[in-house]
């Protein structure tokens, strides 16, 4: 647990340096502001899709880790000899279609 809290730190302190280095470079660049501004938009817009495919990469690892822990809370409860959610609604269907009244 304490090595992956500081390779979590150690990464949020390198990407934290890399963008403060990277925008004083632009900042202490000589060029003329509309260049200046120019890159800066540029980079924002890189930053911003980089951004926008890491939590799309987020949100598909948390359903998937939500998925396996369905799966295996599933697992566990059939070993205890407890019927799950979905079980009980399917089988509640089926009786009510056999009864006639869906």
């Amino acid at each position: 647990m304490a090595n992956r809290k500081a390779v979590k730190t150690f990464l949020i302190g390198a990407v934290s340096g890399a963008a403060l280095g990277a925008a004083a470079g632009l900042l202490l660049a000589p060029k003329a502001g509309k260049e200046l501004r120019k890159d800066i938009g540029d980079k924002a817009q890189l930053v911003g899709g980089k951004t926008a495919e890491l939590g799309k990469a987020a949100g598909t690892a948390a359903q998937t880790l939500a998925k396996k822990s369905a799966d295996w809370a599933g697992d566990i409860r059939a070993k205890l000899g407890k019927k799950n959610a979905s079980t009980e609604v399917a089988e509640a269907a089926e009786e009510l279609s056999d009864t006639g009244t869906v």
